[in-house]
């Protein structure tokens, strides 16, 4: 009884990894516009922004945070998420990029929650 041979899933798991750190940094602008829409976004060097009107100063301020190391974190979480789907479904690409889609967004919006609330956890800064 022989078995076919079963293409490796190694490079569809790289090319997820890197969907995933792209997807997250990409969408940390937008996720950071709606939170400050739905709540606050601190901007750095000029306070809190509220609202829909200021939801684009956000995502400018949120360039701000990428620059300052968030780059190397939400690509990295971003990347974990793609590998992990990857995995979950080793021969079949479509939900494996349906899944690594969603926890990129997620982890993006996660790390704009954080931020928002970062004041609670660690007091004024």
């Amino acid at each position: 009884m022989s078995h076919a041979p079963q293409p490796d899933p190694t490079p569809l798991a790289w090319k997820e990894a890197l969907c995933g750190a792209l997807t997250a940094l990409v969408a940390a602008p937008a996720a950071a516009a709606l939170v400050a829409t739905l709540y606050r976004f601190p901007v750095p060097l000029s306070g809190y922004a509220r609202g829909f009107r200021e939801a684009p100063v956000a995502a400018l301020g949120s360039l701000f945070y990428l620059a300052l190391g968030g780059v190397f974190l939400l690509g990295f979480l971003g990347a974990a998420g793609g590998f992990i789907a990857s995995r979950a479904f080793p021969r079949n690409p479509r939900p494996a990029r349906r899944l690594t889609l969603l926890i990129a967004v997620i982890t993006a919006l996660l790390g704009a929650i954080a931020l928002a609330v970062l004041e609670f956890i660690v007091g004024p800064w």
